[in-house]
C-alpha cells in the first residue's frame, strides 16, 4: 500500500507555537498590528528557541512531466508507481501566481524526474517564470535540442540549462540510456554552443551532469575533457543511487577519494568539476535546506526535497528501502508562502540543519534492524526518516 507523510509537525517533532514580538524585543500577547514579527517559540533540551517566521525562500525545483522518451537504467521511474503524465497548465499557473507572492525568491529549476521537454508547454513555463525577473534552469537529456528549440532557448535568455552526459563514448552511453543516441545528444549540445556563438550570447550556460558507477567512472576524466571542450560552465559529478536490484552492485562511493584516481589527471579532475563524495563521511547537510529551496512535482504537491518526491524503492549500500512521498501541501489548495511558513516544516527545517537524527549508515546496530528498510520512521522518533540521505553526505548531488 502506498504511504505518504501529508503533514510533519504530528508524528515528527512537537511543531512550536507561533508568537508576536514587537520591534522593541519585547514578547506582547496581544499586541498591536504592523509592530510586530511574528516567530515560532520552540522548545528545546537546553530551553528554547525563537524562529523569525519569514517567506525566505530562495529557490524552487519544479517537476513538469514524468514522461520521458528514454528508458535510462539509472532511473527512479525504474522502480516507481506514479502516473507518467504531465502537469496540468492550471496547476503551473498556480505556481506562477503564488512565485509573486515570495519576495526573496531567486531562482527556479525546471527538472524533476521526467524530461521537461517533452511537456507542450515548456516554453511557455520558461518564459512566464522569465518575465518575473527570476534565474531559471532546466536539465534535459538532450535529445529533444533542435536548431529550432535551441533559437528558442536563446531568445528567452534561459540561465542554464543542464544536461545529462553520462559517458564520452557512444557504446557505454547507449547502454546506461537505453532508448538514447550518443552521436545525436552530442551533436545537438555541439549546436546549442555553436549556435550560441554565432548570435554572439552566453546563454543558456551548458552544464553537464555526469552519473557515476562502475560502468563508466574510469572515463570520467575523458568526460570532462569533452566537456571541457565543448565550453560547459558548470559540470556536476554526481554518484548512482540504485533504483533497481541489478544496479545495486554498481556504486563507486566506497574507495579512498582522498588519493590521485585518476594519476595525472586527478587536478583537472578536481578543478574542472564539482565532484561529489566517493567515500561516506561524516558531515552532513542538507543542499535542500541550506539553499531554503523545495520541490513541487507534477501534481502540484510540495516536497521538502528530490529524495521525498516520490513512492520508490532503492538500494543503500546494497540493502533495499522503500521510500514514502512527503506532502507538505498542494499548491492547487494551499498558498506556496503558506506551506514555507507553516510551524511543523520550519521546524523540520531546524532539525534536519541542526542534524538532530540518526545516521543509519554507519551505525553499529544496523544488522537487523527494521527502521533501515524504509523512511517511515528512525529511532530517534523522526517521521519522516533523514537517517540515510545519500544528498545530505554529499554522495548525491543534483543542480
Amino acid at each position: 500500500m502506498k504511504k505518504q507523510f501529508e503533514t510533519l509537525g504530528t508524528n515528527l517533532f512537537a511543531a512550536g507555537q507561533k508568537i508576536r514580538i514587537s520591534k522593541n524585543g519585547y514578547t506582547q500577547l496581544p499586541v498591536s498590528a504592523g509592530k510586530e514579527q511574528e516567530v515560532l517559540f520552540v522548545s528545546t533540551e537546553d530551553g528554547c528557541r525563537l524562529i523569525p517566521l519569514l517567506p525566505d525562500v530562495r529557490r524552487i525545483y519544479i517537476e513538469v512531466t514524468t514522461k520521458c522518451n528514454f528508458e535510462c537504467i539509472t532511473c527512479i521511474r525504474s522502480s516507481w508507481q506514479d502516473n507518467l503524465m504531465h502537469m496540468d497548465w492550471e496547476t503551473f499557473e498556480n505556481i506562477l501566481r503564488n512565485l509573486k507572492e515570495l519576495p526573496y525568491l531567486e531562482s527556479v529549476h525546471f527538472g524533476g524526474f521526467g524530461e521537461p521537454m517533452m511537456h507542450p508547454k515548456i516554453f511557455d513555463m520558461l518564459r512566464s517564470v522569465k518575465e518575473l525577473g527570476l534565474r531559471v534552469e532546466m536539465i534535459t537529456n538532450g535529445s529533444y535540442l533542435s536548431k529550432e528549440n535551441i533559437n528558442k532557448l536563446i531568445d528567452l535568455e534561459l540561465d542554464i540549462l543542464f544536461t545529462s552526459l553520462d559517458s564520452p563514448e557512444e557504446e557505454r552511453y547507449n547502454e546506461i540510456r537505453q532508448g538514447a543516441d550518443f552521436q545525436s545528444v552530442s551533436q545537438n549540445i555541439a549546436n546549442l554552443q555553436a549556435m550560441k556563438r554565432e548570435r554572439k550570447v552566453k546563454k543558456p550556460e551548458l552544464g553537464i551532469e555526469f552519473v557515476a558507477m562502475k560502468k563508466n567512472f574510469y572515463q570520467l576524466p575523458k568526460l570532462i575533457r569533452m566537456a571541457y571542450d565543448l565550453n560547459a560552465g558548470h559540470i556536476i559529478v554526481s554518484n548512482l543511487l540504485p533504483y533497481h536490484e541489478s544496479m545495486a552492485d554498481e556504486i563507486v562511493y566506497d574507495m579512498d577519494d582522498t588519493g590521485c584516481m585518476f594519476g595525472k589527471e586527478s587536478l583537472k579532475t578536481t578543478i574542472w568539476a564539482q565532484v561529489s563524495n566517493m567515500k561516506l563521511r561524516t558531515e552532513r547537510s542538507c543542499k535542500f535546506v541550506k539553499d531554503k529551496s523545495f520541490c513541487i512535482n507534477y501534481q502540484g504537491n510540495v516536497s521538502p526535497c528530490y529524495a521525498l518526491m516520490h513512492s520508490y524503492q532503492c538500494y543503500i549500500y546494497g540493502r533495499k528501502k522503500q521510500m514514502h512521498p512527503c506532502y507538505l501541501g498542494n499548491v492547487n489548495e494551499k498558498k506556496l508562502q503558506e506551506i514555507w511558513m507553516d510551524s511543523g516544516y520550519i521546524n523540520f527545517r531546524r532539525v534536519v540543519n541542526e542534524n538532530l537524527f540518526p545516521s543509519c549508515t554507519d551505525c553499529k546496530y544496523q544488522d537487523g534492524c527494521s527502521y533501515t528498510e524504509s523512511n517511515e520512521m528512525d529511532c530517534w522518533g523522526n517521521s519522516p526518516s533523514c537517517a540515510e540521505c545519500l544528498w545530505a553526505r554529499r554522495i548525491i548531488a543534483c543542480p
